[in-house]
């Protein structure tokens, strides 16, 4: 949209100097003054890359019409920025780690930084701790990730649970059953000063506007409301 917006002032400036007479030296200028500014904000965003970690919510699908929010996210950066995602279906914060899913994260990290690039890392947890583990466990977990992505030179971003699209009996709001996972990764957003997105609490406000017939047009399969179908991937990685 910057582009579109430089070259739309580009060519106001054109008009408006044939119409004031200015002359065509000082025109130039402004013109090589845009044109370096308009390459500057490029660079600036082909020097930035993103390493995702999280679990079946975050990663790519097996199949083209699979997957989480992580698909969506990557394909709406600005072409040429460098996107990973490590996510793995099933992780919690435990198996992410003794699977090597986070040592490929940190890594990939790591020479993202050597690259010359600010990177950030993406961390989304809690769809499948919630089954094995305390809130309050897995934000453990969540502030060693952030302690050691930041040791890795890069900039961590916590990032809470993608609501599952399962209605209550009003057809109106949502079974949440994700809020004290939630909680724990905000709190320790809080804790250590990291950026945070609030997935769980903007994707529930989302799905409960557009309601359950509009909610499941998202789901990877008619009776999952966790994973994501193309649009869906659009929709909550955008």
């Amino acid at each position: 949209m910057r582009v579109i917006a430089t070259w739309t002032a580009l060519f106001s400036i054109f008009s408006l100097a044939a119409a004031a007479a200015v002359p065509r030296g000082e025109l130039g200028d402004l013109i090589v003054e845009l044109t370096q500014a308009e390459n500057q904000w490029k660079k600036g965003w082909l020097n930035t890359s993103y390493v995702l970690a999280g679990d079946s919510t975050t990663a790519n699908g097996t199949t083209p019409n699979s997957g989480g929010w992580g698909n969506g996210f990557c394909a709406s950066l600005v072409p040429g920025t460098p996107c990973i995602n490590r996510a793995r279906n099933g992780a919690t914060t435990v198996s992410f780690r003794d699977g090597g899913n986070w040592n490929l994260t940190i890594e990939s990290a790591k020479a993202e930084v050597a690259n010359g690039r600010k990177t950030w890392v993406t961390i989304q947890f809690g769809h499948n701790d919630m089954k094995v583990m305390t809130a309050e466990a897995m934000g453990v977990n969540l502030a060693t990730f952030v302690d050691e992505v930041r040791a890795a030179g890069a900039e961590p971003i916590l990032i809470t649970s993608l609501t599952r699209r399962n209605f209550n009996a009003d057809n109106i709001t949502l079974n949440d059953t994700l809020e004290p996972w939630a909680n724990a990764t905000i709190a320790i957003s809080q804790e250590k000063k990291t950026p945070l997105l609030d997935l769980h609490k903007w994707s529930m406000w989302y799905v409960e506007k557009i309601g359950p017939d509009a909610a499941h047009r998202l789901n990877r399969l008619p009776d999952d409301n966790t994973h994501l179908n193309t649009n869906g991937t659009t929709v909550f990685g955008r």
